[in-house]
Protein backbone atom coordinates (compact mmCIF):
# COMPACT_ATOMS: atom_id res chain seq x y z
CA UNK A 1 0.00 0.00 0.00
CA UNK A 2 1.37 3.65 -0.77
CA UNK A 3 2.59 4.95 2.20
CA UNK A 4 0.89 8.48 1.52
CA UNK A 5 -2.45 6.52 1.80
CA UNK A 6 -1.70 4.54 4.80
CA UNK A 7 -3.75 4.87 8.11
CA UNK A 8 -2.42 4.57 11.64
CA UNK A 9 -5.81 2.50 12.71
CA UNK A 10 -5.19 3.42 16.48
CA UNK A 11 -5.21 7.52 16.02
CA UNK A 12 -6.96 7.11 12.64
CA UNK A 13 -4.42 9.54 10.81
CA UNK A 14 -2.43 8.82 7.57
CA UNK A 15 1.02 7.39 8.14
CA UNK A 16 2.75 10.09 5.94
CA UNK A 17 1.27 12.79 8.56
CA UNK A 18 2.36 10.42 11.51
CA UNK A 19 5.97 10.45 10.66
CA UNK A 20 5.66 13.96 10.28
CA UNK A 21 4.74 14.21 14.02
CA UNK A 22 7.03 12.17 15.06
CA UNK A 23 9.72 14.29 12.94
CA UNK A 24 8.16 17.31 14.90
CA UNK A 25 8.42 15.94 18.20
CA UNK A 26 12.10 14.69 17.98
CA UNK A 27 13.54 18.40 15.85
CA UNK A 28 11.32 20.60 18.21
CA UNK A 29 10.73 19.13 21.80
CA UNK A 30 9.42 21.34 23.95
CA UNK A 31 8.89 24.13 21.05
CA UNK A 32 5.96 22.68 19.66
CA UNK A 33 2.76 21.76 21.30
CA UNK A 34 0.15 19.58 19.89
CA UNK A 35 -3.49 20.92 19.46
CA UNK A 36 -6.20 18.65 20.60
CA UNK A 37 -7.37 16.40 17.13
CA UNK A 38 -10.06 18.03 15.53
CA UNK A 39 -12.46 17.24 12.31
CA UNK A 40 -10.05 17.57 9.96
CA UNK A 41 -6.51 16.31 11.00
CA UNK A 42 -6.57 13.49 8.53
CA UNK A 43 -5.32 16.76 6.43
CA UNK A 44 -2.89 18.35 9.06
CA UNK A 45 -1.40 18.58 11.93
CA UNK A 46 -1.61 21.45 14.34
CA UNK A 47 0.67 23.06 16.82
CA UNK A 48 0.76 25.36 18.79
CA UNK A 49 4.51 27.20 19.27
CA UNK A 50 5.50 30.35 21.06
CA UNK A 51 6.48 33.87 19.09
CA UNK A 52 10.10 34.05 20.11
CA UNK A 53 11.97 32.27 18.85
CA UNK A 54 8.97 31.27 16.25
CA UNK A 55 11.11 32.67 12.70
CA UNK A 56 13.77 29.96 13.22
CA UNK A 57 11.49 27.29 13.27
CA UNK A 58 9.52 28.21 10.32
CA UNK A 59 13.06 28.58 8.78
CA UNK A 60 13.62 24.74 9.48
CA UNK A 61 10.30 23.59 8.41
CA UNK A 62 10.68 24.85 5.10
CA UNK A 63 14.56 23.54 4.62
CA UNK A 64 14.74 20.75 6.48
CA UNK A 65 15.33 17.44 4.53
CA UNK A 66 12.30 16.00 7.02
CA UNK A 67 9.94 19.11 6.44
CA UNK A 68 10.65 20.90 3.11
CA UNK A 69 7.93 22.53 3.42
CA UNK A 70 8.03 24.70 0.24
CA UNK A 71 4.55 26.26 -0.30
CA UNK A 72 3.01 28.62 2.66
CA UNK A 73 -1.29 27.62 1.65
CA UNK A 74 -2.52 30.54 4.13
CA UNK A 75 -1.56 33.08 7.24
CA UNK A 76 -5.29 34.21 8.63
CA UNK A 77 -6.19 35.06 12.47
CA UNK A 78 -8.66 34.40 15.19
CA UNK A 79 -10.35 36.72 17.14
CA UNK A 80 -11.18 35.21 20.54
CA UNK A 81 -12.35 38.64 22.01
CA UNK A 82 -14.19 38.43 25.34
CA UNK A 83 -13.67 34.01 25.63
CA UNK A 84 -9.58 33.73 25.85
CA UNK A 85 -6.46 35.26 26.52
CA UNK A 86 -4.30 35.61 24.74
CA UNK A 87 -7.03 37.68 22.32
CA UNK A 88 -5.56 36.28 18.89
CA UNK A 89 -3.87 33.45 17.31
CA UNK A 90 -2.12 33.54 13.94
CA UNK A 91 -2.74 30.98 11.85
CA UNK A 92 -0.31 29.85 9.33
CA UNK A 93 -0.91 26.64 6.41
CA UNK A 94 1.99 25.19 5.28
CA UNK A 95 2.61 22.49 2.72
CA UNK A 96 5.68 20.36 1.60
CA UNK A 97 5.25 19.21 -2.00
CA UNK A 98 8.20 16.71 -1.88
CA UNK A 99 6.48 14.82 1.26
CA UNK A 100 2.76 15.39 0.71
CA UNK A 101 2.34 16.10 4.40
CA UNK A 102 0.29 19.75 5.55
CA UNK A 103 0.97 21.45 9.04
CA UNK A 104 -1.08 23.90 10.89
CA UNK A 105 0.82 26.44 13.26
CA UNK A 106 -0.63 28.48 15.52
CA UNK A 107 0.88 31.75 17.53
CA UNK A 108 -1.36 33.42 20.17
CA UNK A 109 -0.84 37.23 20.24
CA UNK A 110 -1.44 39.65 23.25
CA UNK A 111 -4.02 42.48 22.26
CA UNK A 112 -2.13 45.04 23.84
CA UNK A 113 0.72 44.25 21.75
CA UNK A 114 -0.20 41.94 18.72
CA UNK A 115 3.30 41.11 17.37
CA UNK A 116 4.81 38.21 15.59
CA UNK A 117 8.16 38.28 13.17
CA UNK A 118 7.36 38.17 9.34
CA UNK A 119 7.76 35.21 7.63
CA UNK A 120 8.33 37.05 4.29
CA UNK A 121 12.05 36.49 4.20
CA UNK A 122 11.30 32.84 4.18
CA UNK A 123 7.84 32.67 1.57
CA UNK A 124 7.45 35.96 -0.62
CA UNK A 125 3.93 34.72 -0.77
CA UNK A 126 3.80 36.00 2.72
CA UNK A 127 3.79 39.48 1.37
CA UNK A 128 -0.07 40.09 0.74
CA UNK A 129 -1.39 37.42 3.34
CA UNK A 130 0.31 39.37 6.20
CA UNK A 131 -0.70 42.84 4.70
CA UNK A 132 -3.98 41.66 4.78
CA UNK A 133 -3.98 39.87 8.42
CA UNK A 134 -2.96 43.17 9.88
CA UNK A 135 -5.35 45.22 7.72
CA UNK A 136 -8.52 43.38 9.11
CA UNK A 137 -7.18 42.21 12.43
CA UNK A 138 -4.29 44.79 13.26
CA UNK A 139 -1.56 42.57 13.94
CA UNK A 140 1.76 43.65 13.16
CA UNK A 141 4.47 41.72 11.44
CA UNK A 142 7.79 42.86 12.60
CA UNK A 143 10.96 42.67 9.50
CA UNK A 144 7.70 42.58 6.86
CA UNK A 145 9.56 45.82 4.85
CA UNK A 146 6.09 46.86 3.25
CA UNK A 147 3.22 46.49 5.78
CA UNK A 148 0.21 48.60 4.58
CA UNK A 149 -3.27 48.54 3.98
CA UNK A 150 -4.11 45.93 0.87
CA UNK A 151 -7.86 45.65 0.99
CA UNK A 152 -8.88 48.77 3.12
CA UNK A 153 -7.96 52.30 2.03
CA UNK A 154 -5.01 54.23 3.77
CA UNK A 155 -7.18 56.71 5.77
CA UNK A 156 -9.86 53.98 6.91
CA UNK A 157 -9.36 53.76 11.06
CA UNK A 158 -9.56 50.55 12.56
CA UNK A 159 -9.56 47.04 11.69
CA UNK A 160 -13.27 45.51 10.58
CA UNK A 161 -12.52 41.94 11.41
CA UNK A 162 -11.87 42.04 14.96
CA UNK A 163 -15.10 41.72 17.29
CA UNK A 164 -15.27 45.01 18.74
CA UNK A 165 -15.14 46.71 15.45
CA UNK A 166 -18.65 48.46 15.50
CA UNK A 167 -21.25 47.49 13.05
CA UNK A 168 -22.57 50.85 12.34
CA UNK A 169 -19.18 52.10 12.42
CA UNK A 170 -18.15 55.20 10.22
CA UNK A 171 -15.39 56.32 8.28
CA UNK A 172 -14.19 60.14 8.08
CA UNK A 173 -14.69 61.87 4.71
CA UNK A 174 -11.30 61.65 2.73
CA UNK A 175 -10.55 64.12 -0.17
CA UNK A 176 -10.51 62.90 -3.63
CA UNK A 177 -7.38 61.36 -4.54
CA UNK A 178 -7.83 62.04 -8.36
CA UNK A 179 -10.14 65.19 -8.47
CA UNK A 180 -13.33 64.44 -11.31
CA UNK A 181 -12.61 66.21 -14.22
CA UNK A 182 -15.14 69.06 -15.47
CA UNK A 183 -17.57 67.94 -18.16
CA UNK A 184 -16.17 69.76 -21.31
CA UNK A 185 -18.72 68.79 -23.50
CA UNK A 186 -20.37 72.01 -23.00
CA UNK A 187 -17.09 73.25 -24.59
CA UNK A 188 -17.54 71.68 -27.80
CA UNK A 189 -18.43 73.94 -31.00
CA UNK A 190 -20.76 72.67 -33.80
CA UNK A 191 -19.83 73.78 -37.06
CA UNK A 192 -22.55 75.64 -38.75
CA UNK A 193 -24.76 73.33 -41.55
CA UNK A 194 -24.73 74.68 -44.92
CA UNK A 195 -28.04 75.28 -46.12
CA UNK A 196 -28.89 75.11 -49.52
CA UNK A 197 -30.90 77.81 -51.43
CA UNK A 198 -34.18 76.94 -52.16
CA UNK A 199 -35.24 76.61 -56.22
CA UNK A 200 -38.04 78.38 -57.38
CA UNK A 201 -41.50 76.86 -56.78
CA UNK A 202 -39.80 74.33 -54.39
CA UNK A 203 -40.78 73.87 -50.69
CA UNK A 204 -38.69 76.26 -48.62
CA UNK A 205 -35.40 75.47 -47.24
CA UNK A 206 -35.63 71.62 -49.06
CA UNK A 207 -33.79 72.60 -52.40
CA UNK A 208 -36.86 70.30 -54.09
CA UNK A 209 -39.23 71.76 -56.41
CA UNK A 210 -43.22 70.74 -56.94
CA UNK A 211 -43.65 68.42 -59.04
Amino acid sequence: MNSTASTNESSGIPEVQEKLRRNLEREFAGKLIASEPHAWRQYGLTFELKPVGALEIFRTLKSGPDFLFNMLIDITAVDYLDSREPRFDVVYQLLSLTHHHRLCLKIAVDEAKPEVESIRPLWEGANFLEREVWDMYGVTFRGHGDLRRILMYDEFVGHPLRKDYPLRAKQPRVQMRIPELRNTSADMEREVLVSLPARPGGRKGTGVANS
